[in-house]
């Protein structure tokens, strides 16, 4: 069973409670390398998890800001999380749009597809820089062995790509 936003937000507050900007930053920063989320799922998400009663909200006044909803896993969230997270996994999905553009690339022009490399090793490069930037953070704040190696997959798997990305965009000139 592939794991959908329902249940990563499932898992995410088996953790601890959060609001759904916590939950957008983790997707954001922890999660971004392995799982496609966009803000506007959280919501929906977390209404439909309350509706279900497998999350509660707490509002939380505050004065100078909006009011603040804390979301909390309920034991039926724990046990629905309990039943994903020990289904088998499914096969990886790679989606690319760079792979896309470059596979139907036959008429384009070598600097219109030299542009689509520049961009994607970018892409990559960034993608490196920011796993490595809160690497500090999620050690000191008891990142587990298994989230380690999400971590160093993310690494591989980028470090791997730009190794590829470059050696063909110098040869595609």
């Amino acid at each position: 069973m592939t794991m959908k936003g329902r249940e990563v937000i499932l898992g995410i507050l088996q953790e601890s409670p959060h609001t759904g900007y916590e939950i957008n930053d983790i997707l954001q920063t922890r999660l971004s390398h392995f799982f496609d989320a966009t803000f506007g799922m959280i919501y929906p998400t977390l209404k439909k998890l309350e509706a279900e009663k497998l999350v509660t909200k707490q509002q939380i006044s505050q004065t100078d800001r909006p009011n603040k909803n804390i979301y909390t896993i309920t034991a039926a969230g724990q046990a629905v999380f309990s039943k994903a997270i020990n289904e088998p996994t499914s096969d990886e999905i790679l989606k690319s749009d760079f792979l896309m553009h470059l596979y139907f690339s036959q008429d384009l022009s070598t600097e219109q597809v030299a542009l689509f490399f520049q961009e994607e090793i970018a892409r990559k490069e960034a993608k490196i820089a920011a796993l490595q930037s809160q690497l500090a953070t999620w050690l000191e704040n008891g990142m587990t062995e298994q989230r380690k190696i999400t971590f160093d997959y993310g690494i591989a798997y980028y470090t791997a790509t730009l190794a590829v990305l470059k050696k063909a965009a110098k040869s595609n000139q």
